[in-house]
């Protein structure tokens, strides 16, 4: 019954009708047994090779991400004339869907004497958190604060802004809720993890959705992007939108949108092209090193730097915080059992099953934003894990 219900929300994800819906779901569902660890890269891709070169013409997932380089455009392969004949068609008018698929598991945050940046037993950090590992890689990542969250939807408003992205596609989602458990309205801020091990660019065809060597940012080449939205089916945490029509403001704000690599990847993407939050990629190749959504919080609840950094905002602030409340705080990350390893963590409560969904004291039509929410699907879910949005 359980994997009846499933198979019912992988459906309500899968791409539209020019590309195959059968093949998304079967390899958006082994990407996530991949990152799980059920299974290998080589098995991954040998099982599923045959059928993207049927599908696409190609397959460029590489058995080895971490040793491949990244293709620099669609004009560097060769592509079907079917997939070129999908591409062309006009785009259909149903509603696309992604969700969330399992349970968020919370962990406590145990404070230790010792550097302000190191990661002491029992806290949020991983290994792969550790200063060993930042000595060699760099992750981008976040904290957020919960507690300091008071559901204002500036960050929300800010990012839709500054990427101009059109109506209803909210980069940034706030959740405002109330909770048997927890007193008052509470908030969840949900946007792109930007995993250390990501399903969904494991299911990309051509390599479009890929992870920045520079700085662990996961990012879509719009110029080799090809719309077939399997990233969005693969992704467990319904932060993917599909780019409708053609921009009607084309990032105004960014002074370029191609990054060091000169690749397309900043702001918004063009008619048949995936987008989602990016971290700002031209705000950290040009050192600023912030993000638009942190710059204009007024409530110290967004810190962004290197999660692997002993030394970095969002690590001292966690550690700091710890220390203040005598070194018992409740932090998660979302969907951490997947394997995903999603470079953000939330300070705060996460929704127990009895949570319920309210207006918060600022509503998106008060900041002229369009709220789309899909209808909630069946399952044994709660509301928080089903909550979709971007649809037309």
């Amino acid at each position: 019954m359980e994997s009846k219900k499933r198979a019912d929300r992988i459906n309500q994800s899968r791409p539209v009708e020019e590309f195959n819906t059968e093949l998304a779901g079967q390899a958006a569902r082994d990407a996530r047994r991949l990152v799980a660890g059920e299974i290998d890269e080589t098995e991954y891709h040998r099982k599923y090779h045959q059928a993207y070169l049927s599908e696409f013409g190609v397959d460029h997932r590489p058995v080895n991400p971490e040793n491949a380089a990244l293709p620099k455009s669609l004009l560097d392969r060769e592509v079907s004339r079917r997939t070129a004949f999908k591409l062309a068609g006009a785009v259909g008018g149903i509603a696309l869907a992604s969700t969330l698929g399992a349970r968020w598991f919370g962990k406590r945050a145990l404070a230790a004497e010792g550097h302000a940046g190191n990661a002491p037993p029992g806290s949020p950090f991983k290994e792969e958190d550790s200063p060993a590992q930042a000595a060699q890689q760099v992750q981008m990542g976040m904290v957020i604060d919960l507690e300091n969250c008071n559901g204002c939807l500036d960050c929300v408003y800010a990012c839709a802004h500054h990427n101009a992205n059109p109506p209803g596609v909210l980069w940034l989602y706030l959740l405002p809720y109330k909770d048997e458990n927890q007193d008052g309205t509470n908030f969840l801020l949900r946007l792109c993890q930007h995993c250390g091990n990501p399903p969904c660019v494991k299911v990309c065809p051509v390599r479009a959705r890929h992870k920045r060597e520079k700085d662990g940012l996961v990012l879509t080449d719009y110029n080799i992007c090809i719309g077939c939205r399997y990233c969005m089916v693969a992704c467990p945490y319904g932060v993917n939108y599909f780019q409708w029509d053609e921009p009607d403001k084309q990032n105004y704000y960014h002074a370029k949108l191609t990054d060091y690599r000169d690749r397309w990847v900043i702001g918004n993407p063009p008619k048949g092209v995936m987008g989602k939050c990016t971290f700002c990629p031209d705000r950290q190749d040009d050192g600023r090193a912030n993000v638009v959504c942190e710059l204009v919080c007024t409530h110290d609840a967004i810190h962004f730097g290197d999660i692997n950094d002993p030394n970095s905002r969002p690590r001292r602030y966690l550690l700091d915080k710890m220390k203040k409340n005598g070194g018992d705080i409740s932090t998660f990350r979302l969907l951490e059992s997947h394997g995903t390893k999603p470079s953000i963590i939330y300070i705060g409560h996460q929704p127990s099953r009895m949570a319920t969904p309210v207006d918060g004291p600022v509503t998106y039509p008060d900041w002229g934003l369009v709220e789309k929410r899909l209808p909630l699907l069946e399952g044994p879910e709660p509301w928080f894990l089903k909550t979709i949005g971007g649809s037309r």
